[in-house]
């Protein structure tokens, strides 16, 4: 391998990490916001590949929200596990490729009758991503 070749890998190597350098350093905040009206108390159970955050109620307007950094890799993923009366759900909360984009820093996750809000900053607005199933 002639070393042209070789200064070629390892040049694509730091522009990569540089690139992804400030989204790997930064710290990410996911919030769940329990918006289902009064007397309704959500339960969540909130974890990653590597991290099991427990089991939390929630009453009415209360959140549940922790930090972490994404890996290198960017595929860090968050999920919840959500119900409240008979209802229950399943939802990723974060997902590293698709959330460091529309969320930047800070995911922001508000829970009503009809389904999971994600607070949007751009459109300055909570959007509807999930249905309840």
């Amino acid at each position: 391998m002639s070393l042209l070749k070789i200064f070629h890998g390892w040049f694509l190597l730091l522009a990569l990490a540089i690139f992804a350098l400030p989204e790997v350093l930064a710290k990410y905040h996911v919030y769940i916001i329990n918006n289902l009206g009064d007397d309704t108390t959500l339960t969540i159970h909130c974890r990653s590949k590597d991290d099991d955050l427990g089991t939390h109620s929630l009453p009415f307007e209360a959140d549940f929200h922790w930090s972490f950094h994404i890996n290198i890799g960017r595929t860090t993923l968050f999920y919840c596990d959500m119900n409240w009366d008979y209802i229950k759900g399943h939802f990723d909360v974060f997902v590293a490729k698709r959330d460091t984009v529309r969320c930047g820093t800070k995911c922001v996750w508000r829970v009503d009758r009809d389904g999971l809000y994600l607070y949007i900053a751009k459109d300055e607005e909570y959007e509807l991503q999930y249905r309840w199933p």
